[in-house]
């Protein structure tokens, strides 16, 4: 694979990622406090893996379309592989959120913990991102702190929601 390929490849996980933190995100602040934490835990994951298989189904549909051709199944698995991020980006945030499943902290904390570690990870992946294209570290620390954003929202959303 060549060096745009591979960078193409790399930009595409960073982005589901990053989609996949802001929709757990939002699905963790959205129902917070009227849904138990281990129901939560489990809507949030279903809710990924619902979107996975949306953006895996968009893309092989638009590949079908664009060939105007059988359906090819290799496009399938590729697309399944490339939307995988969406699923596994937000997993250690909902590592801290099954933290409160298991016991370990109290519902609450586990929720505001889960919520600040989606932020902490946004931050990460805005520099990452960024450094990958090539960007000094100002504008990166800018993409990072842009991304972030996104998730201070959510949180902001979830306070005044809750």
């Amino acid at each position: 694979m060549t060096e745009a390929g591979r960078n193409g490849v790399r930009q595409s996980a960073t982005a589901g990622a990053i989609y996949g933190t802001i929709a757990s995100m939002a699905v963790v602040a959205g129902g917070a406090h009227n849904t138990g934490i281990g129901r939560l835990l489990v809507v949030t994951v279903l809710t990924l893996v619902i979107f996975w298989l949306a953006h895996v189904y968009a893309e092989a549909l638009a590949h079908h379309l664009n060939a105007a051709d059988r359906l090819d199944w290799g496009v399938v698995r590729t697309a399944m592989a490339k939307e995988w991020p969406l699923v596994t980006g937000p997993l250690p945030a909902l590592a801290v959120l099954a933290l409160g499943v298991i016991g370990v902290l109290p519902d609450e904390r586990a929720i505001r913990l889960m919520l600040w570690c989606g932020v902490a990870q946004l931050l990460g992946w805005g520099i990452t991102f960024a450094r990958r294209q090539h960007w000094g570290w100002t504008m990166a620390l800018t993409t990072g702190a842009l991304n972030a954003t996104f998730g201070i929202l959510i949180v902001i959303l979830e306070v005044i929601i809750h």
